[in-house]
């Protein structure tokens, strides 16, 4: 019964590992589509989409080690929870890192001007939030805390809010100079993708609260 033990808390470190390693991955691609939009730096944007695939990968492990630990120790209360978790956080994080591929990709076919004159500033403190409101999930889920978890998820209205005022300006935009039209709905698109990754952030935080508390909930 010990070494039964021993075995799945070896087990559930290792996925607890690989999980953080994964959260890094993701919070790098973020940040280097942050430094895309500031600094109109395509070749951070062409390394984000060529590293998508090892984010793929890495989510794609992470929920065989998973399943593997449910064939081989047969978790059960907190031990599964703990597991089910992880996989749910990794399909999270991989659907963050295409969306940080999805804002590089849109960002290479913008000219550096229309970036500054499509509310470039204000796309990039959505995209300044969503880092933030990631930094304080990992926190929650490092620190085992369902406080901080659940106070995470309310940086999402933060991140609603700069989207609709973004929304609003573009529009005005759009009206008032036809020719950047294309750049602005590009622009729009971007903000969407940032908003995604908000949600999904949110859905994180959940996820930890059930991880910790067995209660399945909505964070607003």
């Amino acid at each position: 019964m010990q070494e039964h033990r021993h075995a799945l808390d070896t087990r559930l470190k290792e996925i607890q590992a690989s999980l953080l390693g994964l959260f890094t991955q993701v919070k790098l691609a973020l940040e280097q589509a942050a430094s895309c939009l500031a600094n109109s730096n395509t070749e951070d944007c062409s390394s984000i989409v060529e590293h998508d695939p090892d984010i793929n990968r890495h989510r794609n492990q992470i929920e065989e080690d998973c399943l593997l630990a449910i064939a081989l120790h047969q978790p059960v209360a907190h031990d599964l929870r703990e597991i089910v978790a992880a996989m749910r956080i990794a399909g999270e994080l991989e659907r963050m890192g295409d969306y940080a591929s999805d804002i590089a990709t849109i960002i290479m076919q913008m000219k550096d001007a229309d970036l500054t004159e499509t509310a470039g500033t204000e796309v990039l403190r959505m995209s300044n939030l969503c880092n933030g409101m990631l930094d304080e999930v990992l926190a929650a889920y490092w620190e085992k805390d369902a406080a901080k978890a659940r106070m995470s998820a309310k940086m999402d209205d933060e991140i609603d809010t700069a989207q609709e005022k973004l929304i609003s300006t573009l529009f005005s935009t759009m009206q008032s100079r036809p020719d950047l039209v294309p750049s602005a709905s590009r622009m729009l698109w971007i903000s969407h993708n940032i908003e995604r990754c908000g949600d999904r952030a949110t859905n994180i935080a959940e996820q930890i609260v059930f991880m910790l508390e067995a209660e399945v909930i909505e964070l607003d």
